[in-house]
């Protein structure tokens, strides 16, 4: 029997007597009721130089719930007392670039990381200067986590490294920093509230899931490892050795550092740009949110984070060393791949049938100069003939950003390079080439390059990639994708560093050899407006994690488990779910703002939730009881 009124479910609290099953409904009053009861215009209220603060990137509460910080577009940071709802600090230069994201580590200390590359430290005592700035990052930081179980900083941005910092070291050279991990596409990664595990989304569709987390040792657990390449593997249904080598990080001997992928999604989502990820505050889920591979729509999906539950056959399984399946029974799909070897977005092994004999496989270097009149064949050329003789490439691949793509092409037109906008060449031998067909391309690889073969693309391939552009911006990305004579168009949305790929790969052959099944981990979806494509909306949890804040629009809504906000589904129904994922429940769609709302944060402590739009307003919402 459920209770009427608020002031009687309080007093029975107060009264020690149990609510019997009263706490849904009144927390069902409580998020229904919000509404907005303060703003704050950040560009209203200029700097002394005039100077505005741009989008609300970013906004992150202190563990007591009495401190927010702002993080902005043009540079700048601002603290705000959020008892009362009052600017306490602004920093105008807080970086020399956008400011993307914000971390507290204790109740007082906090980092921010920035377009700049760099990650600075900040005491909410002195905001006049910086404690401390780390420089590691060759690309935009975006996102900054703290592990309390190992007492680390840990950074991540567009470059695709993750980095470690011991804030309690202090020597000359400034902070202790270890490169634990890379991953090509790494768009956010967290570590969950228990510290025993860390979770990366990336713009290849994919998430990834490391188990029993040990930061001291996880750059030696994975080494070598590329989840792109592995994830390649699955979705062509194509063995390749140099991914399948790896197989033991998904085994449950892993006793740290199991690696998991999550790659199930809603039938109308094909994922692709995974640009939002959260994680339950009891560690029970995860809340992502994805760009679709058409661009049209987007997405916010829970998905199950904990390790499958060991069955008798699975255990069994695992004594060689994984849960597989034999990819003959793939569909119809796998077997159209065969033909054509699919793109990767990693930029690395695409291959092919097994070796008929022994290579030195791995990757190789080189670089060029695309100005000097010595580029392409020639350069190719003079690398194949220093190369050892036992490594034989068959993938070429080179990342570059549109800007950088427009600004070389042109160069290298004028210099007549045959290697047009790539600075930056990877030779790699999958070590699955056969031996003629690794003569062949050897001694292609001599002549002038021409479509289909192993060599980057010319002038004029480079100009046509160029001219089938769609529009994007100078921070988005774009690439075209060779495979035997087969071109393959991906555009990508903003922000994003892809590969090119080009391979002369034999018929591919699979006999003998299985591919590792992911789980089933989607648990519940809803489709969300596209407004604005382009720009990150962060979504996140309430504090009690029965409801999730997505921004919608110009607004934010409430999403449920369902109608009558229960908490996050009991392990009855759970299995339930598993099998048929469901949609989220829409509990309120609250319209505040004159744009587009890019971030939302609930207080750690109270129902309080505060949203961040592109035109500089912080908005404050409050039940109205």
């Amino acid at each position: 029997m459920r209770i009427a009124s608020m002031e009687q479910y309080l007093s029975r609290r107060e009264s020690g007597f149990r609510s019997w099953g009263d706490e849904d409904f009144v927390m069902r009053r409580i998020y229904t009721t919000m509404n907005m009861f303060n703003s704050y215009h950040a560009n209203l209220r200029p700097d002394e130089a005039g100077r505005h603060t741009g989008a609300i990137f970013n906004l992150e509460f202190n563990a007591d719930g009495n401190v927010l910080v702002a993080a902005t577009e043009r540079k700048c940071v601002l603290v705000f007392d959020a008892i009362t709802q009052k600017e306490i600090v602004k920093v105008p230069d807080a970086h020399t670039d956008s400011v993307n994201c914000i971390k507290f580590f204790d109740e007082r200390l906090f980092a921010t990381g920035s377009d700049d590359f760099t990650v600075a430290l900040w005491d909410l005592r002195n905001m006049r200067e910086k404690l401390r700035v780390l420089h590691g990052h060759s690309n935009w930081v975006k996102n900054i986590e703290y592990s309390s179980k190992d007492k680390l900083l840990v950074s991540s941005g567009f470059d695709g490294s993750i980095f470690t910092w011991d804030i309690a070291s202090h020597t000359e050279q400034g902070l202790i920093s270890q490169r634990v991990f890379h991953a090509s596409g790494l768009m956010r990664c967290r570590i969950s509230p228990t510290g025993d595990k860390l979770v990366l989304c990336t713009s290849g569709g994919y998430i990834m899931i490391i188990h029993h987390l040990d930061l001291t040792t996880l750059h030696k657990d994975l080494s070598g490892f590329r989840p792109g390449i592995y994830r390649l593997m699955q979705l062509g249904d194509q063995y390749i050795p140099q991914a399948a080598k790896y197989d033991h990080v998904f085994s449950r001997r892993q006793k740290k550092n199991r690696v998991e992928l999550v790659t199930d999604f809603p039938e109308q989502n094909d994922a692709e740009m995974i640009m939002a990820l959260q994680i339950h505050p009891h560690c029970r889920c995860m809340l992502t949110r994805n760009v679709s591979c058409d661009e049209q729509s987007e997405w916010t999906c829970i998905h199950d984070i904990n390790e499958e539950v060991p069955t008798s056959e699975s255990e069994q399984e695992d004594e060689v060393k994984l849960k597989r399946r034999h990819p003959s029974s793939t569909s119809s799909r796998a077997a159209s791949t065969s033909e054509t070897p699919p793109a990767t977005l990693e930029g690395s092994e695409v291959t092919s049938a097994r070796p008929t004999r022994r290579v030195t496989r791995g990757l190789h270097l080189f670089r060029y100069n695309p100005t000097s009149g010595r580029g392409g064949s020639a350069a190719v050329a003079r690398y194949l003939n220093d190369r050892p003789e036992s490594f034989i490439p068959d993938i070429w691949a080179a990342e570059v950003t549109v800007q950088e793509r427009a600004t070389r092409q042109n160069r290298a037109r004028e210099a007549n390079n045959q290697v047009s906008g790539y600075n930056f060449v990877y030779a790699i031998s999958s070590g699955v080439l056969p031996l003629r067909q690794a003569a062949a391309a050897a001694a292609v690889s001599q002549r002038q390059p021409t479509t289909g073969t192993d060599c980057p693309p010319s002038t004029e391939e480079a100009t046509a990639e160029r001219n089938s552009s769609t529009s994007s911006t100078s921070s988005g990305s774009s690439t075209s994708i060779s495979t035997n004579g087969t071109t393959v168009r991906v555009e990508i949305g903003t922000r994003r560093l892809v590969p090119f790929v080009a391979t002369t790969a034999p018929e591919l052959k699979t006999n003998g050899h299985s591919i590792l099944v992911n789980a089933k981990k989607l648990l519940y979806y809803a489709s969300e407006t596209n407004t604005k494509p382009g720009f990150i909306k962060e979504p996140g949890f309430s504090a009690d994690g029965r409801i999730i804040c997505s921004p919608y629009g110009n607004g934010v809504r409430l999403l449920g488990y369902s109608a009558d906000c229960c908490d996050y589904p009991s392990y009855k129904t759970f299995d339930e779910v598993k099998q048929s994922p469901r949609q989220l429940v829409e509990l309120a769609h609250i319209t505040e703002h004159q744009d587009v709302v890019l971030c939302a944060k609930f207080s750690p402590r109270e129902p309080l939730l505060v949203t961040g739009c592109n035109s500089g307003e912080v908005t404050w919402y409050r039940p109205n009881l």
